[in-house]
Parts: structure tokens; C-alpha cells; sequence
């Protein structure tokens, strides 16, 4: 079953994975290195050096209930 709080999170130029949003918060992976972020979220391409930018806010904030 797909998971459709999933949403993937690629370069604005070529297309390249940065990233998987769930559930409010944004998934990356880089080699052996694994991140768990909140919030606005710069990162640039590996691939083609584009700057992109996203932002992730918790489920709870963005529903406006306090957590």
C-alpha cells in the first residue's frame, strides 16, 4: 500500500532525489549519513549544484494544534 503522506523531495533542475517528507518531517540520506529534519531546509544539487529550497513543518503545526 502506498503510503500518501510520502512526498519526495527533488531538484528543482535535474530531477535528482534529495530528499522523502513523512509525516511532516523531512528524510535525507546521503552515503552512511541519515538525517531527520523539522523546518526550512537548503540544500544544494550533488548532481548539478542548483540550490533548493523546501520548507517541513510537524504534522502537529501544521493541523494548528499545539503538541
Amino acid at each position: 500500500m502506498i503510503d500518501r503522506s510520502e512526498h519526495e523531495w527533488r531538484c528543482r533542475s535535474c530531477g535528482t532525489l534529495l530528499g522523502v517528507e513523512r509525516q511532516g518531517k523531512l528524510h535525507l540520506k546521503y552515503k552512511t549519513a541519515q538525517y531527520v529534519v523539522t523546518g526550512p531546509v537548503t540544500a544544494i544539487c550533488r548532481r548539478c549544484s542548483e540550490l533548493n529550497e523546501i520548507t517541513c513543518a510537524p504534522a502537529d503545526a501544521a493541523s494548528g494544534r499545539a503538541a
